[in-house]
């Protein structure tokens, strides 16, 4: 049955989860919750094409496993993201499904084979597609939870509600409270192994000049981004903080990305006055992500990479556009998202680009040197170990003044 000191929590009155808490007292919600008691076999979806969009879900995924730690828990992602995902002990098993190239209805036939031959009982849908929601139902999987946009409400037994003006790890929480389950505020995860971060180490060149006197503690910098116009800040931009960065700290510059950022990573290299170590698109997946792991600190746009640093208590900074921050940036003690709001919503891409624009240098570096000081990680709170906040009314990843509402619906992917 569901949580009664949840339901108190969402009860009250002014929290973003008011109405999670209705829902969660619906008779298809306690049928549900009671389903998933006796549930052997759970499987979930996320987004099919980048790897931040499953990243985000790892908070769910992990609360998932601590309420049902007898089930068998099948993912259905991306390949990428199965790759990314290796040697999480919270799920069973990861079976990788290409979308990119590949027909629709040869990938919606691989889905529903997929479904059905799993004989699941209970399914989290933790995209928005329509086409996910009716395989699942076709498929005949007795428990559908997912999210009520794209008029999927039909094919789903428990339909949530999704807010384009909160955060993704909060929505996908909201799954499990949906159905009266515990669920607490908490940041993403990664499970890299000590292997893994041995042949990083090789890789970053950990021999790469000093300063004498300095600290030379790692920066990693990603310039480039998908949807450039939208989320690349600028590489000669970068390129100004990071001089700035090692004049004033002796830090070492690691330039990283994927392969197709690497014209934008040697730009910025070559905009810088010191030496750099550029590594975008010369590692595979999981040494990539070991060498985000290794870094001491994160700077970098809006990526799959700006969530591994996170997934992995680096701390961080991101530049954002502001029809993105709310939904996918981080501000805690060590984790902090730079963006303009304008003074009207940014209605279109141009718009946008302005307020990536007006994010000054000075801005990124103030940001940089506050996580650089000692008495600011001290007293954080432990990775992944957030304070609940479900009794209050903000969002439990930003502060008030990041003002969402100017938040914009432009690609609201």
């Amino acid at each position: 049955m569901p949580d009664k000191k949840i339901q108190s929590n969402l009860h009250k009155k002014g929290t973003v989860r008011s109405e999670i808490s209705t829902l969660a007292v619906s008779l298809m919600a306690v049928r549900a919750n009671q389903q998933l008691g006796d549930a052997k076999r759970i499987v979930l979806l996320t987004k099919c094409r980048y790897m931040g969009d499953t990243l985000v879900a790892t908070p769910f995924i992990v609360q998932l496993r601590a309420h049902f730690p007898q089930a068998e828990i099948t993912l259905i992602t991306a390949p990428t993201v199965a790759i990314a995902l290796e040697n999480s002990p919270d799920i069973d098993h990861v079976i990788p499904l290409e979308m990119r190239g590949v027909a629709r209805w040869r990938y919606c036939r691989e889905l529903y084979d997929c479904l059905r031959e799993g004989s699941y009982d209970a399914a989290f849908l933790l995209d928005r597609s329509l086409r996910c929601a009716v395989i699942a139902a076709i498929a005949g999987i007795p428990v559908r939870v997912g999210y009520l946009n794209e008029h999927r409400k039909p094919f789903l037994t428990v339909a949530i509600p999704y807010s384009f003006n909160r955060h993704e790890v909060d929505c996908h929480l909201d799954m499990l409270r949906a159905v009266g389950l515990q669920a607490k505020d908490s940041l993403p995860k990664l499970w890299i192994t000590e292997e893994e971060k041995i042949a990083a180490r090789l890789e970053m060149n950990l021999a790469f000049p000093t300063p004498q006197g300095k600290t030379g503690s790692i920066v990693g910098i990603q310039p480039g981004a998908n949807d450039a116009d939208i989320r690349e800040w600028g590489a000669d931009r970068y390129a100004l903080v990071a001089d700035k960065l090692i004049a004033e700290t002796g830090c070492r510059i690691v330039i990283m990305g994927g392969s197709a950022e690497i014209e934008t990573s040697s730009r910025m290299q070559s905009a810088m006055r010191n030496p750099s170590l550029n590594l975008t698109g010369k590692l595979k997946l999981r040494t990539a992500l070991a060498a985000i792991g290794l870094c001491d600190y994160w700077i970098g746009n809006d990526t799959g990479l700006l969530h591994a640093a996170v997934s992995q208590g680096v701390p961080s900074v991101g530049l954002f556009g502001p029809n993105k921050v709310v939904r996918w940036g981080y501000d805690t003690k060590i984790h902090r998202s730079i963006v303009h709001f304008p003074e009207s919503p940014a209605l279109d891409d141009s718009a946008v680009r302005a307020c990536l624009d007006a994010i000054t240098e000075e801005q990124v570096l103030e940001s940089v040197f506050g996580l650089m000081d000692p008495n600011a990680c001290a007293i954080d709170i432990p990775h992944n170990a957030l304070e609940d906040t479900t009794p209050v009314s903000r969002s439990p990843y930003f502060r008030s003044e990041l003002a969402p509402e100017f938040f914009s619906s432009t690609r609201r992917r």
